[in-house]
């Protein structure tokens, strides 16, 4: 009896979680700059084996990297099990075994959850800027937003950063400048992306 109540809180739970779907999931753009501030860990992980736990697939991870960990964090990923809905339904994160993934969630109760409004990404498709960005470029940012645009002539604001292309999602880091406003960090990979680039709306879809 226990144990069914104590299952039926779990499911409450995971509900209030990933309650960003009506039908089928739904999320909104989001930067993987800001993935990562808004996120309890951030790690690169490899995927070892899966199970099925009710309405929930149970992944067993081997952590090869911590880019950002909460206190809380470090205490659920103990175990290496990181945990998402089972259906698409409720934004399930469908992982493949032995492939290494740059992955961000959140943790409840001491567990640790993802979905797909999160960051998931495989290793060898993240670019040599985010992967600067992953080791503390992005931590630096933390106090910008990046807010999509999908317009040339974006409204400008001190504390954010306008995302116009998906220049700006590989190469793009958001800091806070010396004058105290928010804006894309200078590189020359950014420069000639945005230079070869017509595509103002190309989002990948680990955008969130």
């Amino acid at each position: 009896m226990h144990q069914t109540y104590m299952l039926s809180i779990v499911a409450i739970v995971l509900l209030a979680i990933f309650a960003n779907y009506v039908e089928s999931c739904s999320c909104r753009s989001t930067h993987p700059q800001e993935h990562y501030c808004n996120a309890d860990f951030v790690v690169l992980a490899r995927i070892k084996k899966h199970r099925v736990n009710n309405d929930t697939i149970v992944y067993k991870i081997r952590i090869k990297k911590e880019y950002k960990m909460s206190e809380k964090a470090y205490v659920a990923l103990k175990s290496d099990k990181i945990i998402t809905p089972k259906y698409d339904s409720m934004c399930g994160l469908q992982l493949e075994i032995g492939k290494l993934y740059v992955i961000s969630g959140r943790v409840l109760s001491l567990r640790a959850y993802v979905n797909m409004c999160g960051y998931a990404a495989k290793w060898e498709t993240i670019s040599r800027r985010q992967r600067k960005g992953l080791r503390k470029m992005y931590d630096y940012g933390c106090t910008c937003k990046i807010k999509r645009c999908n317009s040339q002539h974006c409204p400008k604001n001190v504390n954010t950063c306008n995302w116009k292309s998906r220049c700006h999602e590989r190469e793009g880091i958001c800091l806070r400048q010396a004058n105290n406003h928010c804006n894309w960090t200078r590189n020359a990979a950014l420069s000639k992306c945005l230079k070869n680039t017509t595509d103002l709306l190309t989002i990948s879809r680990w955008s969130g």
